[in-house]
């Protein structure tokens, strides 16, 4: 083995030789012709690289590099489902979108995707789906680049560009009294406090079925969620009927097991649909889901009186932007906040009621 000023020769061939700003040692074989000056030029110039990176402050070294290597798509979906495999909560929703994408762009280089290629994608599932599961698959893809960014494995975000689609999907279906019974009158008698409970509360589907009676408080009146669509836990306020409803489920015969509504085994209740489908048809219900009892509540309580950042509180939205769309059933509570220029009088005030005067007349 044969050394020299930054050349070293093992085996009849020379490699160049040098030290990196990690404090690796590095060695490259010297082409074309092999020889102790081509190492030495080589090695020279690795030298100087990594000066210029010592000075400018940042790392240079080819292990470096190589573990920096474009990734695809694919590499891209896969770290990101990984790392969200416990956290998020919609993981599984994005294990399936995750497919579609990685049939588009799985093999593509990441930092190679276009804009213009995106939008196309955007185009394409608007037209086999909707514009609002198109917004969720850009959503997805748009996550999988910002964390690709944080980490530098791209530069850019070519989703950031294209704009979602506007999305019209704010529902206020309401149930009517009329309608409501019926209902009730079409469904099993074992499923009825499991209506009346969401429409005096305004708990979702999921966290009703997933309701146990360790979670039921009868002496406070209260139901505590332990993990809600926000991924914190709130507590529910009961009143009288959702209270004599869950009372009255409690103390049925045979009644076992921990889930507040089961099934007749005592299980979870898992098949609602089997009967809340015939259940609103024979009732004569259109264009009604099961969400919409949590608009009903809502609903009720603006129709009430209650001011909109109360129905917010009880019904555990976690923005007032979300029950903007009730606004429209409070008039009163508008009505009373104009009135308050009348009861404040003011000089603009008296002047108004001397210019209304004469025209009373």
């Amino acid at each position: 083995m044969a050394r020299r000023h930054g050349a070293l020769k093992v085996r009849g061939q020379w490699f160049a030789r040098w030290t990196c700003t990690e404090g690796h040692e590095h060695r490259k074989l010297a082409q074309p012709e092999n020889t102790a000056k081509e190492a030495r030029d080589l090695a020279g110039t690795k030298r100087e690289d990594v000066r210029q990176a010592k000075y400018l402050g940042i790392p240079c070294c080819p292990k470096l590099d190589k573990a920096a290597k474009p990734r695809t798509v694919e590499e891209l979906l896969q770290e990101f489902l990984h790392v969200t495999k416990t956290t998020k909560r919609s993981h599984q929703h994005d294990v399936t979108r995750s497919k579609r994408i990685n049939s588009v762009f799985g093999s593509q280089v990441a930092s190679s995707v276009t804009v213009k290629a995106v939008e196309d994608f955007k185009l394409a599932l608007a037209a086999e789906f909707s514009e609002a599961n198109a917004n969720q698959y850009l959503k997805l893809l748009k996550a999988v680049y910002n964390r690709a960014r944080r980490h530098g494995w791209v530069v850019g975000n070519p989703v950031s560009a294209v704009k979602l689609y506007t999305e019209h999907n704010a529902r206020s279906r309401c149930l009517s009294p009329e309608e409501e019974a019926r209902l009730l009158e079409k469904l099993p008698e074992r499923l009825h406090p499991l209506v009346i409970v969401a429409v005096n509360t305004g708990m979702r589907k999921s966290e009703l079925l997933n309701m146990r009676w360790q979670d039921v408080d009868f002496v406070t009146g209260t139901v505590r969620i332990p993990l809600d669509k926000a991924g914190t836990g709130r507590s529910v306020a009961l009143n009288s009927v959702a209270k004599a409803a869950l009372l009255a489920l409690k103390r049925a015969p045979g009644v076992t097991g921990p889930w507040v509504f089961s099934s007749p085994q005592g299980k979870q209740l898992h098949n609602l649909e089997r009967y809340w489908r015939p259940a609103l048809q024979e009732a004569s219900i259109p264009d009604f889901r099961f969400h919409d009892l949590r608009h009903t509540f809502a609903s009720r309580l603006a129709m009430g009186g209650v001011d909109l950042y109360t129905v917010q509180r009880a019904g555990g939205w976690k923005s007032q932007a979300m029950v903007q769309r009730y606004a429209h059933l409070s008039p009163d509570h508008m009505r009373a906040a104009v009135e308050r220029l009348v009861k404040a009088p003011s000089h603009a005030t008296s002047v108004t009621k001397s210019v209304i005067a004469p025209l009373s007349l």
